[in-house]
């Protein structure tokens, strides 16, 4: 079988690969605490992009652990998002608490949606954490930083790639999905590139 004449495997490596590139290009420069929570919210959709592109490739044993995965990009990958996008445009040089609340509150929903295998909660804190980081980035044009307006830009790229499905375009709304969370991962990288630039 050859994989690239797999969309859904395509569009997978596409998403997992714009998620690795963005991150070894423009984050070196951050703190390391922020470093950590942009790497676990940019390895989180890597590892679903790859565990995704495996039990498509016909891998079969993976499909428990995709699941695990994707609870774990809704959880911990979003509430990390929420933090590194305070951080980021409220100039918050965020310290050891900051990041191991973050994870540990991560992980406790991580659990809870895993042990009572209520996975479609997932979806409701991810909605959830989009809102925040939205409302966040709103303070941040306030200020007229040009970083706010990118975030604003890739929060609106990942709400609208949960809609995949309703959108009017001639192709399978996985890849839709896939390929509207890779444009999203690239506002990210333009928002930390953008960091200390004014808007106007």
């Amino acid at each position: 079988m050859d994989i690239l004449s797999n969309p859904h495997i395509f569009s997978n490596l596409v998403l997992s690969f714009t998620s690795l590139f963005i991150f070894f290009r423009y984050f070196k420069q951050q703190t390391t605490i922020s470093r950590w929570l942009w790497g676990i919210f940019l390895f989180s959709i890597t590892f679903v992009a790859l565990t995704d592109l495996l039990v498509y490739a016909g891998v079969e044993k993976l499909e428990n652990l995709h699941e695990i995965v994707i609870a774990g990009e809704m959880t911990l990958g979003a509430m990390c998002l929420v933090s590194a996008s305070w951080c980021l445009i409220m100039r918050y040089k965020g310290g050891t608490y900051l990041l191991t609340s973050t994870i540990g509150l991560g992980l406790l929903l991580f659990y809870c949606i895993t042990w009572f295998r209520v996975e479609y909660v997932g979806l409701i804190i991810k909605s959830l954490c989009i809102l925040v980081t939205l409302l966040i980035s709103c303070v941040g044009l306030a200020s007229k930083q040009k970083s706010a307006l990118w975030v604003v830009f890739s929060m609106m790229l990942l709400a609208l790639s949960t809609k995949s499905g309703n959108m009017p375009i001639p192709m399978d709304p996985v890849d839709i999905n896939h390929y509207m969370m890779a444009l999203a991962v690239v506002c990210v990288g333009r928002a930390v590139r953008d960091q200390y630039k004014i808007l106007f």
